[in-house]
């Protein structure tokens, strides 16, 4: 829910996990387990990353509509 309010359907989510935690009121361990697991079931997925930092966004199995073009990876750095 905070991912479709904060990105949307396109956007990815530029706050850190430990400031979603604080939003929903859950502590910032429980908020990325629950991330990973959302992300390993396609509810999420990464959109680009800068150094260890993960963007995420609404997935297919969240959004229920396929991605015809496939997400273009930034460059880490």
């Amino acid at each position: 829910m905070t991912y479709a309010i904060l990105g949307g359907l396109d956007n990815s989510v530029e706050r850190t996990a430990a400031e979603l935690a604080e939003l929903i009121g859950v502590p910032a361990p429980h908020f990325s387990r629950a991330r990973r697991e959302l992300e390993a079931a396609g509810y999420l997925e990464c959109t680009h990353t800068m150094g260890q930092v993960k963007f995420f966004r609404l997935g297919e199995a969240a959004t229920a509509r396929q991605v015809v073009v496939p997400l273009l990876k930034r460059p880490t750095g």
